[in-house]
């Protein structure tokens, strides 16, 4: 998992989010994911959630690892003061005491997944050029 492809499928909602919790079984509602952010700072601002029956307004931080927090320095800039949620690949570190967490991992479709890798691992110079030959006529023209 690449941090950017997590980005991705955080911003289009590419995962379940049925039942959705945070990694302290807290219930949890994606309102507004926030506003993909290119420059410094949290990956998402403005956000907007529910955790119970509490509304949150802030920034979204992603991460592959949630030891990624502490491994990029996070918790000592001023930046990330307004985080609301850390969403994660992989939970591998407790900082719930800081903020709320979600897993993605289990909630991304294995499909997604084996997509992206397959156009990752593509060598041709237009990696969706093999799937040219399903396309109809019709779609072509189109």
């Amino acid at each position: 998992m690449h941090e950017r492809l997590l980005q991705f499928i955080w911003q289009h909602r590419y995962y379940s989010a049925a039942s959705l919790c945070t990694t302290a079984g807290d219930p949890l509602i994606i309102i507004r994911a926030g506003t993909f952010n290119i420059h410094q700072g949290p990956d998402f601002q403005d956000a907007l959630i529910r955790i119970r029956d509490t509304l949150w307004a802030g920034h979204i931080e992603l991460h592959v690892r949630s030891s990624d927090w502490i491994r990029h320095g996070h918790q000592t800039d001023p930046r990330y003061a307004n985080i609301i949620l850390h969403v994660v690949w992989e939970d591998d570190l407790e900082l719930t005491h800081l903020f709320p967490v979600v897993e993605l991992r289990q909630r991304v479709p294995k499909w997604l997944l084996n997509r992206y890798a397959a156009l990752m691992e593509d060598l041709s110079p237009i990696p969706c050029s093999r799937q040219i030959q399903v396309i109809s006529p019709l779609q072509w023209q189109s």
